[in-house]
């Protein structure tokens, strides 16, 4: 498959999964409790000093997942506690609960930092490795201002990205993250991209990629207790 082609194939478990039903993302709060968020933040501050900065003038042609999208921000790896908390069974189990879906997860996550004016991370789909991605931000977001949001596009998850990139920021839904709250993102389906970063505005996510487990569905035991988090309700 070249980057110019696109279908539209995710497996069954995906496309009965509650996560594919609501559009192919939900925003949850309480993943974390507050001291997990400040400590997560403080390894966060420890590792941008070693982060990237990752510049790319032009997007590429790609119309499906990964491809070389245009961005301005800085990565660096996450520490011990970010694939702590991401990458134990507790965490699959409760993606498990909230999605439908059961995961595993790719990768020992990343931080991003959106900390220059006019950071921004162009629209794609995530690469092969990363079917779900859980995106926490760990700082507020700039209510008075918008800018800097995640923008997706549910509408053309069935779509080439060249479609939506026609369409424009007007067809997508811009979702701003505060201090504590997830996403829980199907980016290797939902075209998606981060807007540009406001002046003075600095927003830090710890993220983490999943591959979807394609062998049965999540179904969740009744008798089980919910997970502690919490959706949050779309305007």
């Amino acid at each position: 498959m070249t980057i110019h082609d696109w279908q539209f194939d995710p497996p069954a478990e995906v496309l009965q999964s509650r996560l594919f039903a609501a559009g192919g993302y939900l925003v949850v709060r309480g993943l974390f409790d507050e001291q997990t968020l400040g400590d997560l933040r403080d390894e966060a501050e420890q590792t941008r000093a070693e982060a990237e900065r990752m510049v790319v003038e032009e997007s590429d042609g790609t119309e499906g997942r990964g491809g070389c999208p245009a961005r301005a921000y800085r990565s660096g790896a996450g520490g011990e506690l970010h694939w702590g908390l991401h990458g134990c069974e507790q965490m699959a189990e409760t993606l498990a609960k909230v999605c439908g879906l059961r995961v595993a997860p790719t990768g020992s996550g990343t931080y991003s930092y959106y900390e220059r004016t006019g950071d921004f991370l162009a629209l794609h789909r995530d690469v092969l490795q990363c079917d779900v991605a859980v995106i926490t931000s760990l700082t507020p977001c700039a209510m008075d201002r918008p800018a800097g949001e995640l923008v997706v596009y549910p509408d053309l998850m069935r779509e080439p990205l060249s479609t939506a990139r026609a369409a424009g920021r007007a067809a997508g839904t811009s979702v701003p993250l505060d201090r504590g709250q997830t996403m829980i993102l199907l980016g290797g389906i939902v075209p998606h991209e981060v807007a540009p970063a406001c002046a003075g505005q600095e927003r830090i996510v710890a993220i983490n990629c999943y591959r979807a487990v394609t062998a049965a569905p999540f179904a969740p035991d009744p008798s089980e207790p919910e997970t502690e988090a919490v959706l949050v309700e779309r305007a």
